[in-house]
């Protein structure tokens, strides 16, 4: 499957917002917690002029939304050693699901740690996402701890690169 990895610019950040909006929704319809604040231009705008947004790009169609930090001493405190690439805020277009579009989103994000010489990935998700905990394991990760964030138990998973 041949992706394409863009930063999210001004003229595609509705893609962005759209994808990560209908992901939290079907979270929220399915008994797990999503996002709890809106992707709006005061959330985006900063994140986009700093670099951190992309879309995952199939046949010219995003597909995948995501957010990458080289550091994340709030979630990751004292374990934050420079030595990660962070995946944050990660979803796939409903319709796209099972199609192997977040495998391979995850395959191109280890490659970007690789190529920075890092140790790990590391991501948070909802302590009460048991389906999105079970997928990220099926992925490589492994569950190393947990904490309170934003008013819910998040836990803090790993894998090395």
């Amino acid at each position: 499957m041949e992706i394409d990895i863009r930063p999210v610019s001004l003229e595609t950040r509705t893609h962005f917002s759209n994808i990560l909006e209908e992901a939290s929704a079907w979270q929220r319809e399915h008994g797990s917690e999503g996002w709890n604040y809106p992707f709006d231009d005061a959330w985006m705008l900063p994140r986009i002029e700093r670099g951190e947004l992309f879309l995952a790009y199939l046949d010219e169609q995003p597909v995948a939304a995501f957010r990458i930090l080289w550091e994340d001493r709030p979630y990751w405190g004292k374990r934050e050693t420079g030595e990660s690439i962070y995946l944050h805020t990660f979803a796939v277009r409903r319709d796209k699901a099972g199609d192997g579009i977040g495998k391979t989103v995850i395959e191109r994000i280890v490659r970007m740690g690789r190529e920075r010489g890092l140790a790990n990935i590391r991501l948070d998700c909802s302590l009460s996402s048991s389906r999105l905990i079970a997928y990220y394991e099926r992925s490589g990760f492994a569950s190393v701890g947990t904490i309170f964030m934003n008013g819910k138990m998040m836990n803090l998973m790993e894998r090395p690169l």
